[in-house]
């Protein structure tokens, strides 16, 4: 089974959410020069043009293809100024389950965007592609994502002790949240904007660092 096939295009009130393109190779190429850390585990870290390419236009697409996640840029609606990404992984059809990460660029945190892209993720995975359970995770020493989850509407159900081993080769402790399909509406959630494009899948075509 696979309910990511398409192009997904998820509309915020100050956000688009969409799939990776060559047209973000400039935004990626910025984001790797000026060393920030918010980017996914397999992202281009080197600024070579071949490699770059290759990735936005095959390879961030595979996870999707394949049915196995999805990564999506965070942009501004307005401006479709590349400031994030947040996505999907270790899917798991058989349970409808997931987890949840996603990191902003250090000029646009603290200003809500994080909260307004995992509540429009976090819907569209719920409501429309079938999964039951997304979960999210985040190091206790993590304030900013740890309000984040809260404010869209996770439940902190418990720490998971010396799960993520960090860059100096030490476990620490995760504080493990999640969002169910019968969960009740979040109050004062971030909605989609009733004129965009969101929780549609259209066929054919810290808040920081990621989680």
């Amino acid at each position: 089974m696979n309910a990511f096939e398409g192009t997904v295009r998820l509309v915020g009130e100050r956000l688009v959410l969409r799939p990776f393109c060559l047209d973000d190779a400039a935004g990626l190429i910025e984001v790797i020069r000026a060393g920030e850390d918010f980017l996914p585990p397999n992202f281009p870290t080197a600024l070579e043009a071949e490699p770059i390419a290759w990735f936005l236009q095959e390879g961030v697409h595979k996870v999707q293809h394949f049915g196995l996640g999805i990564h999506l840029a965070v942009t501004e609606r307005y401006t479709g100024d590349l400031i994030g990404t947040i996505g999907l992984f270790k899917v798991d059809w058989t349970h409808l389950t997931s987890e949840v990460g996603y990191g902003m660029r250090p000029g646009v945190r603290g200003r809500g965007h994080a909260t307004e892209a995992l509540g429009l993720v976090s819907d569209w995975a719920l409501r429309d592609r079938g999964l039951f359970r997304v979960e999210l995770r985040a190091m206790v020493t993590n304030r900013a994502s740890i309000r984040v989850a809260e404010k869209a509407g996770y439940v902190r159900e418990g720490v998971a002790r010396g799960a993520e081993r960090d860059a100096d080769g030490i476990s620490r402790d995760m504080i493990v949240f999640s969002r169910i399909a019968t969960d009740p509406p979040v109050p004062g959630a971030p909605r989609p904007h009733p004129g965009g494009a969101s929780a549609r899948l259209v066929a054919g075509d810290e808040e920081g660092r990621y989680q």
